[in-house]
This record gives C-alpha cells, sequence and structure tokens, in this order.
C-alpha cells in the first residue's frame, strides 16, 4: 500500500474534529482515510498532539543505559508499556515490550539478540532458512 503525505492543514482539520467528538466511521467518510488510518491518527494525536501524526522520517537509536533505565521502571511498575514510551519519548511501545523481553531471556542489558555485522540474519530467520526453504524468501532484520 502506498502511503500520502498530507498537507498540515488537512492533519489540522482532522485534529479539530476529532477533538469535536467525531466518530470513527465520521472521520473516515469525512476525510476518505481507512479505519486504521484514523485509529492510529487517533492515537498518536491524544499522545503528542497534532505534530505527533507525522510519521517518523529515521529510526531512532537508543542507548544501552536508556534501554535499561527504561526496562527496569517497567520492572519496577512504573507503568506500562504505553504510558513509559510517552514519558520516555520511544515512539512505539512495542519497541519496549522487545526490550523486556530480551532483559528477561538475556540477563542484564537489552540488547539486540543479532546486531549488524554479526551473522547478518535474526536467529529467527536462520531457524526459518535451514529447513530446506530459500533464504531468500524470508526477511532480513535491519
Amino acid at each position: 500500500m502506498l502511503s500520502k503525505d498530507y498537507s498540515a492543514e488537512f492533519k489540522q482539520r482532522f485534529a479539530d474534529r476529532y477533538a469535536d467528538g467525531a466518530t470513527i466511521a465520521m472521520l473516515q467518510h469525512e476525510f476518505g482515510l481507512t479505519k486504521s488510518t484514523v485509529k492510529l491518527w487517533r492515537e498518536r494525536i491524544d499522545q503528542g498532539g497534532v505534530g505527533a501524526i507525522d510519521r517518523p522520517r529515521k529510526n531512532n537509536r537508543y542507548p544501552q543505559e536508556f534501554k535499561l533505565r527504561v526496562v527496569e521502571a517497567y520492572l519496577r511498575g512504573e507503568g506500562d508499556y504505553k504510558a513509559l514510551a510517552l514519558e520516555h519519548g520511544v515512539r512505539n511501545s512495542a519497541q519496549i515490550r522487545d526490550w523486556v523481553k530480551r532483559y528477561r531471556e538475556g540477563g542484564t542489558t537489552p540488547s539486540s539478540s543479532a546486531r549488524r555485522g554479526e551473522g547478518g540474519r535474526s536467529p529467527r530467520a536462520r531457524r526459518r532458512s535451514s529447513g530446506g526453504a530459500p533464504a531468500s524468501r524470508w526477511r532480513w532484520r535491519s
């Protein structure tokens, strides 16, 4: 599916209608957006205002100390994934979930299990490709 770039005015009108209490169906019809886009934009507006609608242009790289601080906050019960993502400025709460999982599986730091330059593929991709299926069929972790 191709993504579109929407003007700042379009996004502001969407945010205004959302603030006025328009339903998902109303927003879909009025703005010609899919249900998933409407839900995503509503969530982003709730998290950070109209400016949060824009897709990030590049991936963030977080230092190990930062990841560990966020994971420890989660383990201390200071918030759920979503709340901690908002508090610490992590774009996606699933990222924190992955850090917690790696921390629980591996010990002291929530580091990446397959770093770039060390084999090139994730352990999952290596398992999948070892069963006789061509390796090119599987996605590589970037």
